[in-house]
């Protein structure tokens, strides 16, 4: 508010005078000068600010907004601003400021208080200029501020359903009620579903919807107040069932027997979830057994024992009816099966072999007698082991029955006692007391090792000797092949765990040998062996096929350069000629000096003796002499005539085991050459064998000379 003041020095004491009436105490009195005219000299005049209007209200959930008229001065001035306040009544009590956008001084004719209280609220609002105010306007009209949707529930539901929630008459009629509240601003319908169906709503508190038709339904429903707000959807499940179940279909033994009469299996089909009723009756319904209860599952299968000890043997009659969730029963249902509760005999006369071995383990045989048509279950056990073999049989019409059962090593039966228990079933089921029998599984073979010599020769085959060890007592076989047809064989008894025999081989073929040997133990079980490596019978002695002699220098004469070659029908022992020769490859004596090849000559009472023979400083060389005949005086008047040599001259002895050649070759004379000879017959050994060379096999050169009545000469 301003005052205005005009000509200041004269007015001053009215003008106050005059304010200070106008103030005065009272709340009319807000009012300020104003001029009358634009000259300094206008009159003033007083102006009053009128009270606020009437506001408006309205509520959205928690929130309530104000709206009002603009104020103005008696003289048409407007009002600057409001404060807004709110009253629990329409008249008396204190009024609360206005909070949230309603706070304070508001500069707009129309403002919003959030999260007000629940409950009906009154605003006034009071206008304002600067620091002078108006008079509060009258309260506005009572407005409910409902932040809490309606509750919707069902007060009822008829015809009442059954413990189960089932009703087995239709239709059904779902009462729905709302309430709002004391403080709510009242319930102003109520909304429904049924079975998905399109919404209905009934504006009222109370709603009754119909549900018709068999079948689980379902009614969503939910209450808005007058003020929007609309509670959370809930549900209410409606069960209708008119229809009795169909009758069960039962599924029962074909026997009732010893092992489940007191626990009859039955067991069937029947409406989902519906109660089964089961009982049963033997012939002439003379006898019922208690009945039993038990419920369909989800799919509508079911199943229950019964106890039938007290009927009678023969045709039992059972039979199960069907009640559902709503207590319509159904028709019956029956089967029927046949009571034999009594056990057949003992199995006789069970045989097993005395012994389970390599060879029969797989299918060992067990046989016996029985009741005709039964089956017959035999199992096989070793005392203290979880492991079992167990074969079933059918018994014939001459009440025989046989089996095999496999008990090799697959089987998890280790070797030991076995025991053999047989019991006996008949068609209804019943089994007999157990029948016993034992044997022994012994599958470890006995365990042999066999040594034979390298060659079969001249000097060992009537009496070959075989050794070998054997973990068994019992008698070994020892046989000795060399062909598919011709084999020798010979016992020998152990003596603790190795054996040893001598073994004639005169009649089996030159070549490989193979030597085996077998033993059978108690059990039945047979181990074998067979020597290492290979075994060659070589029998034939070798000899000399050729004799060649090649002149180096002067026909007719014994001199430096020429050779003697010995040509063998087999490869030697390279060591049985040289000591110091190896037994492969070309061996060579070539060192100075080393090979002395002497030539002898004799005449004793008309007997003419002219020989060749070899020597070595470096080993004991079994050459021998060579006969060179009567006319090959190559010693003349001297006798021996010695060759040696020396450096590019010297003699040498070669052997070739390929070729089986050995070649001497002369060096050079160690003292006269000699006279020519007229001729060269010679002789292979000279007289008797060589004192040591032999074939591979151990053979030694053959006793008879090698005659050679080639015409060259030296």
């Amino acid at each position: 508010m301003s005052l205005m003041f005009v000509r200041p020095a004269r007015r001053l004491p009215w003008i106050v005078t005059a304010l200070l009436l106008l103030l005065g105490t009272g709340t009319a009195a807000y009012a300020f000068w104003a001029t009358t005219s634009s000259s300094n000299n206008a009159a003033a005049a007083a102006d009053t600010l009128s009270a606020g209007s009437k506001p408006a209200v309205t509520a959205a959930n928690s929130g309530m907004t104000v709206s009002w008229a603009n104020g103005t001065t008696v003289n048409g001035r407007a009002a600057t601003g409001y404060t807004v306040t709110r009253y629990s009544a329409a008249v008396g009590g204190t009024g609360t400021p206005a909070t949230g956008g309603c706070a304070g001084t508001v500069t707009t004719l129309t403002c919003t208080e959030q999260a007000v209280p629940g409950g009906i609220w009154y605003y006034t609002v009071t206008p304002a200029i600067a620091l002078w105010t108006g008079a509060e306007s009258p309260r506005s009209n009572g407005t409910s501020n409902d932040a809490t949707a309606p509750v919707a529930t069902v007060s009822g539901i008829s015809p009442t359903p059954n413990t189960a929630g089932w009703n087995n008459t239709g239709p059904v009629t779902v009462t729905i009620t709302a309430d709002d509240g004391t403080s709510g601003s009242g319930v102003a319908s109520i909304s429904y579903v049924v079975d998905g169906g399109a919404q209905q709503t009934v504006n009222a508190a109370v709603a009754t919807v119909p549900v018709s038709g068999d079948g689980t339904h379902t009614v969503s429903y939910f209450a808005t107040d007058k003020v929007g707000n609309a509670g959370s959807p809930q549900s209410k499940t409606v069960r209708i069932d008119t229809q009795a179940p169909a009758a069960p279909v039962l599924s029962v033994p074909g026997y009732v027997n010893s092992a489940n009469v007191s626990g009859v299996a039955i067991s069937g089909t029947a409406e989902a979830g519906a109660m089964v009723t089961l009982t049963a009756t033997d012939a002439g319904a003379a006898h019922s057994a208690a009945p039993v209860t038990t419920t369909a599952d989800g799919t509508g299968k079911w199943s229950a024992s019964l106890d039938l000890g007290s009927l009678n043997q023969g045709t039992i009659t059972f039979t199960a009816t069907a009640t559902d969730a709503a207590g319509n029963t159904g028709a019956n249902g029956t089967a029927t099966s046949t009571k034999d509760t009594i056990a057949p005999a003992q199995a006789q006369s069970l045989k097993v072999p005395t012994f389970v071995n390599i060879a029969n383990s797989s299918a060992v045989p067990v046989s016996g007698t029985a009741e005709a048509g039964a089956t017959v279950t035999v199992t096989a056990t070793i005392p203290g082991t979880a492991k079992s073999v167990t074969g079933t049989a059918t018994t014939a019409g001459d009440a025989t029955w046989s089996l095999n059962l496999n008990l090799d090593s697959t089987s998890g039966v280790p070797d030991g006692t076995i025991t053999y228990t047989a019991t006996v079933k008949d068609a209804a089921g019943n089994t007999s007391a157990p029948a016993t029998a034992t044997d022994t599984k012994d599958t470890v073979a006995p365990v042999l090792g066999i040594t034979a010599p390298m060659f079969v020769n001249l000097g060992n085959y009537t009496s070959v000797k075989v050794t070998g060890t054997t973990d068994t007592s019992t008698i070994v076989n020892v046989t000795a092949r060399s062909s598919v047809t011709k084999s020798v064989t010979t016992q020998v008894t152990p003596s603790g765990s190795s054996w040893s025999t001598n073994m004639d081989l005169t009649s089996l073929d030159q070549g490989t040998v193979t030597f085996t040997a077998s033993a059978t133990d108690a059990a039945g079980n047979t181990g074998t062996a067979t020597a290492a490596g290979t075994t060659t019978k070589d029998t034939v002695a070798p000899t000399v096929s050729a004799i060649t002699l090649s002149n180096g220098g002067t026909s007719g004469t014994a001199d430096a350069g020429d050779t003697l070659t010995i040509q063998y029908s087999e490869a030697l022992v390279g060591s049985k000629i040289c000591s110091t020769w190896s037994n492969t490859g070309v061996q060579t004596l070539k060192a100075n000096n080393d090979i002395t090849v002497t030539f002898n000559h004799s005449a004793s009472g008309g007997n003419v003796s002219n020989t060749m023979t070899v020597a070595s400083k470096t080993c004991t060389l079994n050459v021998g002499a060579i006969s060179l005949g009567p006319n090959a005086n190559y010693a003349s008047t001297t006798s021996p005539v010695a060759f040696v040599g020396a450096n590019a001259g010297i003699s040498t002895v070669t052997w070739n085991p390929d070729s089986f050649t050995l070649t001497i070759q002369l060096g050079a004379t160690k003292n006269n050459t000699g006279a020519q000879g007229t001729s060269i017959a010679s002789d292979y050994p000279a007289t008797t064998a060589l004192p040591g060379p032999t074939d591979v096999a151990g053979n030694p050169i053959s006793t008879a000379p090698f005659h050679s009545a080639d015409a060259s000469r030296f």
